[in-house]
């Protein structure tokens, strides 16, 4: 059974078919490399490997992908005990490009993938009781049953007094109406305790391109602590009492695909391991977990793939030490 103060990753694991070569269009692409992938699994591995135990909690397909999404998790150091495999949907597929503007270029394949089947009964409720940190994965939110799921599970995670996160990840290519889908994601950032988004993000679901003052908007819906990422600049944090922006740091990317998830990673692990609630932290501790979320996403973005460039604890300290000095 999954063991206690650690980070429960609840949503889409899904193989990523990522193109061998970069500034092209997925028309143009001519090879791709299979990896792991999915925003929540991505966040596990991040975890598990920096040091704070991680559980993965979805639905693959009873097939030859499925398997080896839970091959890759396990072997990272994940516990997979929560993944189920489903005989009757198939494991969601997704091609990915980087094109020279970039942008990503993505199209995912099956209409009614494993993933968005997750019913609440698939969900071992001790699974949510033994963790501390409950991150929910936006794909989820896509269709029923997995859209009750989510929710059903943020509001059991938050009466038991866990924190809950939610990254929106947004992919406007896969809502069928813009609308329902601003409105469905905003009920899960009211359930959330911990939010994370882009700049791009924070002025879509609130209008205002000013930071500090979307920031506050989505905080006032809900969520205790939102944390809004600038790419290589870094990051804003907000709570009710403090505040503050943490910079980024100056590095040759290679491959920017999982560098949110792997902030999210940083900022989580970081959390977790400090035990506090979110309304204890002190301005520079709050920084301080800022400043290995952006460690983290940058070396990510210093390799190709999501997974695969997901640092350990070691290599992050590392970097640290190695940017202290420069």
């Amino acid at each position: 059974m999954i063991q206690k103060h650690q980070v429960l990753s609840v949503g889409e694991i899904l193989v990523d078919f990522v193109s061998t070569k970069s500034g092209v269009s997925l028309k143009v692409a001519p090879q791709f490399v299979k990896c792991a992938g999915g925003a929540p699994a991505n966040v596990a591995v991040g975890i598990s490997r920096l040091g704070t135990r991680s559980a993965m909690v979805g639905k693959v397909g009873d097939d030859s992908f499925g398997r080896f999404l839970i091959k890759e998790l396990h072997a990272a150091g994940v516990d997979t005990s929560g993944i189920v495999r489903d005989p009757n949907h198939k494991t969601r597929l997704a091609f990915v490009s980087l094109m020279k503007n970039g942008e990503r270029d993505f199209e995912f394949w099956e209409q009614h993938p494993a993933d968005e089947n997750l019913e609440i009964t698939d969900i071992d409720r001790q699974a949510l009781e033994q963790a501390t940190i409950v991150n929910i994965g936006s794909f989820l939110l896509l269709r029923n049953p997995s859209r009750k799921t989510a929710l059903r599970v943020a509001k059991e995670a938050r009466a038991l007094g866990r924190d809950v996160c939610y990254d929106p990840n947004l992919r406007l290519s896969l809502w069928k109406d813009r609308a329902e889908g601003r409105r469905i994601m905003m009920a899960m950032i009211r359930q959330s305790t911990i939010v994370r988004m882009n700049n791009d993000e924070a002025a879509f679901f609130t209008g205002i391109h000013n930071i500090e003052a979307a920031a506050e908007k989505i905080r006032r819906l809900g969520p205790a602590l939102i944390v809004i990422t600038l790419g290589s600049k870094g990051c804003y944090f907000q709570t009710e009492r403090i505040s503050g922006f943490v910079g980024g740091f100056r590095i040759k990317a290679v491959d920017t695909i999982g560098c949110g998830d792997g902030f999210l990673a940083g900022l989580l692990h970081g959390l977790a391991q400090s035990g506090k609630k979110i309304d204890e932290y002190l301005p520079e501790e709050l920084r301080a977990i800022c400043i290995v979320g952006n460690a983290v996403g940058a070396l990510v973005a210093l390799k190709r793939g999501a997974i695969a460039a997901m640092p350990s604890g070691r290599e992050l300290r590392q970097f640290l030490a190695r940017m202290k000095n420069e």
